[in-house]
């Protein structure tokens, strides 16, 4: 997991050599970075409406009690099967419905506990004065599977939670990028830097980045070399299988082991806080990061039932629970097994489609420093006898910050980066573009009566080769409106394929994206029409484009 801060101190008096401090929100499913430290993806509201978030939520299950509501920004449907009727995206929604509380208000809640905490302790860290001079720079991950309005969603949870209020120092600037995205980005240009011949053109790699609640996998292939690029090269996959579900079987484990000794030691180690200690310190410190699936055991000491008392070895209640190797390959292999499959089905549709296998895994995300889990997928991957080319399994061994994002990396993937548009004719005109860069397509509409104002709607598929027709697939973005239009009568006539007589405007609109929002600008005649972010209506966005009937009557569209 990325440092949540970066700063970059000024070398002149240039407006691009202005101190920068560069801030990463890397919002988990389940985890946040906080620091160095992960913190829950958690927040609680008392009666008084009051916010806990983090480690401060109470363990107590309530509705005003929000887990795992990152994916609830995802209409149900766009949820993945496979995550949809998990227990916690079900608990996640019940928590909504009974609070009456929306997703977004939620999202932004968190994050606006999360950046006063994170800007006092930049301001500890670097002093007042510098934070104060220093213009900001956020970039937040998002996952890369993620439709466009779920995108929009948490644009604007940032902008609730205060984050892009106006400074003395200039502009906040935002920018989203995809969470393989943002691995592969710090990975590759690691890689490029300390083993440079290690990478060629034409070169497969595979990007798992395991965290707490999501595994995402994606594979990229080298187009560059110098300086590096990548582009996409077989589609993203996740599931809900990170490091959170081993926990789960950890302390489901340890109840049928406690239950053994007495019925009630569950609740006694629950009632003198002995469970919290148990799981920080011999589980999430302990034996879950360690285990290499050696020939090993682990002696979990249980404290006396009271509160205050010395916790001596002779003072303990009941006798020391045993963990064997046996034990905890069972704890890790059902989760481990669906990274597995994950990862392998990424390797498998490489050979197929490339001819050659992936020569790299990069294992990223919290679990995925895990020593076992780096053992089984090797042994995966190069487990055929007549294998001849080996994929070698790359792991960090801690967190680094996103020092790439800002050496000039550059990712361009079909799913990554590319914006497919439509215009309403239905027709397949597709246009791609990778993030900065503006593209510019010729629209075309036809009217029977005057008009005041003048609508375009764009639509997107997410499939990569977009239908001909309007499919389950095909989804609303926006529409752009423009009310500074030409004269009906100056427009020119054509007889349509009906026989009627209908009046033809042509057009160009040229759209910007960068990373987070979208701009437009209406030409007509050479004539600017409309432009920025004037006009542009996202009410719509994701909704089916055949789900309801546009009502909207004053455009005059045919």
């Amino acid at each position: 997991m990325p440092q949540p801060y970066q700063t970059q101190a000024a070398t002149g008096g240039g407006k691009d050599q202005e101190p920068t401090i560069i801030i990463g929100i890397d919002f988990g499913t389940n985890n946040h970075c906080s620091d160095k430290e992960k913190v829950p993806s958690a927040i609680y509201y008392n009666e008084k409406g009051e916010v806990s978030w983090g480690y401060s939520v109470p363990e107590k299950a309530s509705p005003l009690k929000f887990e795992w509501f990152k994916l609830c920004l995802l209409d149900e449907g766009d949820i993945p099967q496979n995550l949809r009727n998990a227990a916690q995206v079900e608990a996640a929604q019940k928590s909504l419905r009974e609070s009456n509380k929306r997703v977004v208000d939620v999202i932004s809640d968190y994050l606006r506990e999360l950046w006063k905490h994170t800007t006092r302790n930049i301001r500890r860290a670097i002093g007042g004065q510098l934070v104060d001079l220093s213009r900001f720079k956020v970039i937040a991950t998002i996952p890369a599977i993620w439709p466009a309005y779920a995108q929009i969603r948490m644009l604007e949870a940032i902008e609730k939670a205060g984050i892009l209020e106006p400074r003395i120092a200039g502009e906040t600037i935002l920018e989203f990028l995809s969470e393989p995205e943002a691995a592969a980005l710090a990975t590759i240009n690691d890689m490029h830097t300390y083993s440079p011949t290690n990478m060629e053109a034409g070169d497969h790699f595979v990007v798992c980045d395991a965290g707490g609640g999501t595994v995402d996998v994606i594979t990229y292939t080298v187009t560059k070399t110098d300086p590096i690029r990548v582009k996409e090269s077989v589609k993203g996959e996740g599931k809900l299988c990170g490091a959170t579900f081993l926990d789960e079987v950890f302390q489901t484990t340890l109840r049928r082991k406690l239950d053994k000794i007495s019925p009630d030691a569950w609740q006694i180690l629950e009632e003198n806080g002995a469970l919290s200690r148990i799981i920080h310190n011999d589980w999430e410190n302990g034996i879950k990061p360690q285990f290499r699936n050696t020939d090993q055991h682990w002696l979990l000491q249980m404290p006396t039932s009271g509160l205050n008392r010395k916790r001596t070895h002779d003072q303990f209640r009941f006798s020391d629970i045993k963990f064997d190797a046996k034990d905890v390959q069972n704890i890790f292999k059902p989760t481990v097994a669906e990274i597995e499959t994950l990862v392998t089905d990424q390797a498998k549709t490489t050979k197929e489609k490339y001819k050659k296998e992936p020569k790299f895994l990069v294992l990223v995300g919290g679990f995925g420093r895990q020593p076992f889990l780096y053992t089984r997928l090797d042994d995966q991957l190069n487990r055929k006898k007549d294998q001849t080319e080996k994929t070698e399994v790359l792991q960090g061994s801690g967190a680094e910050p996103w020092t790439a994002v800002c050496r000039g990396a550059v990712i361009r993937g079909l799913e990554l980066s590319e914006d497919t548009i439509e215009s309403t004719s239905r027709k397949p005109n597709t246009v791609v573009s990778t993030h900065h860069e503006s593209i510019t397509h010729g629209f075309k509409n036809d009217f029977v009566k005057p008009f005041k104002t003048m609508k375009t709607e764009f639509i997107y598929s997410t499939v990569t080769t977009p239908p001909e027709r309007c499919d389950e697939t095909v989804k609303r973005l926006c529409k752009v409106r423009w009310s500074s239009v030409p004269d009906f009568n100056s427009l020119p006539t054509w007889i349509n394929p009906i026989g009627k007589v209908v009046r033809r405007i042509n057009y160009d609109v040229k759209m910007k994206s960068n990373g987070v929002t979208l701009d437009f600008e209406v030409m007509y005649k050479n004539r600017v029409m409309a432009s920025k972010k004037i006009g542009i209506d996202y009410t719509c966005c994701g909704s089916a484009v055949n789900q309801f009937h546009d009502s909207d009557e004053d455009s005059g569209d045919d």
